[in-house]
């Protein structure tokens, strides 16, 4: 009888643990690959060659060490990216928000699809150097986050 107890303990023991391995694996992945094809077909290749290094890299920061494993390609597809012109005001003459889309495609998961909106006014001071560098920076960092939260 011990030998039996003992026998369905390591049993359970072995399936607790091996499904805290599957849950790992599911969250882990081969790769990242960028697609802001649907950007570029719009007429804005240079933003949308700008876009595709900067993603990458912001997602391997948000997914960190759940990168580089055996598990499936992790697919990004930008699919909108919204920066209406800055009127250099604080929000209450008429500004309007920026705003990224797009979906990831979680291999056995399906499609998550994701929309960013942030105010013109956290990439800073309108008239600073850079500003719209900084707005398209700052999309695409809460859209690597977003990522890493939802996959």
């Amino acid at each position: 009888m011990r030998k039996y107890l003992a026998i369905l303990a390591a049993l359970a023991a072995f399936a607790i643990t091996d499904g805290d391995t599957a849950q790992a694996r599911d969250n882990a992945f081969r790769s990242v690959a960028v697609d802001t094809s649907r950007i570029a077909m719009r007429g804005n290749r240079h933003l949308a060659g700008a876009l595709k290094p900067m993603l990458a890299g912001e997602l391997s920061k948000a997914l960190g060490p759940r990168l580089g494993h055996n598990g499936g390609q992790l697919i990004v597809r930008i699919t909108r990216i919204d920066l209406p012109p800055s009127t250099g005001e604080n929000g209450w003459g008429g500004a309007m928000d920026d705003s990224i889309e797009g979906i990831v495609i979680v291999p056995g998961r399906g499609q998550i699809p994701i929309r960013v909106v942030l105010p013109q006014n956290t990439a800073g001071a309108w008239y600073a150097e850079k500003f719209d560098e900084r707005r398209v920076f700052r999309l695409i960092e809460a859209f690597a986050q977003w990522t890493a939260r939802e996959v």
